[in-house]
């Protein structure tokens, strides 16, 4: 059995049954938006908007792209292509954040890393807390470890969405 053949793939691609999981040009496309509200000093609340969007390249390889917003318009945005690891049922995406070439501090000898996991409730981030930390990931402004997009949040198939935008 292929590790794709877990909760991972099944929950991402929406399939009642695996068999079709491995048809050629089968899409793995995902993309959660969630809305952040945050009150601007006398103002009402405002909203912004956080994603997660997933999109399978190969059987092992993902294209992550995250934008998580928290306050005084802070931003934080990761991406790249993530591993798939694990085993059926316990699937993660890892994704390796390598440190700013210019920044001159903030490097440490382990590189910060961004997992992916899917839960019955919901998707979840979680982080290396201390190497993301020592690399300055989001400028410390706000915390990846322990984001989650419940899966009501993922947008339809082919529905227009902030995932991959750029």
């Amino acid at each position: 059995m292929k590790p794709l053949h877990g909760i991972f793939a099944t929950l991402m691609l929406g399939l009642a049954g695996t068999a079709s999981l491995a048809a050629p040009g089968r899409s793995a496309d995902a993309c959660y938006v969630r809305t952040e509200a945050s009150a601007a000093e006398g103002t009402a609340s405002a909203a912004a908007a956080s994603h997660l969007g997933l999109r399978r390249k190969t059987e092992q390889l993902f294209e992550v792209d995250i934008s998580v917003s928290g306050p005084g318009d802070a931003n934080c945005a990761v991406s790249g292509v993530a591993r798939l690891r694990g085993e059926p049922g316990a699937e993660v995406l890892g994704l390796v954040i390598r440190p700013d070439p210019s920044r001159k501090t903030g490097r440490s000898g382990t590189l910060c890393q961004v997992f992916v996991q899917l839960t019955p409730a919901a998707v979840e981030l979680r982080t290396t807390r201390s190497s993301c930390q020592a690399q300055s990931l989001c400028e410390g402004r706000i915390e990846l470890n322990g984001q989650r997009f419940e899966h009501d949040a993922k947008l339809p198939a082919g529905s227009p969405g902030p995932c991959f935008s750029k």
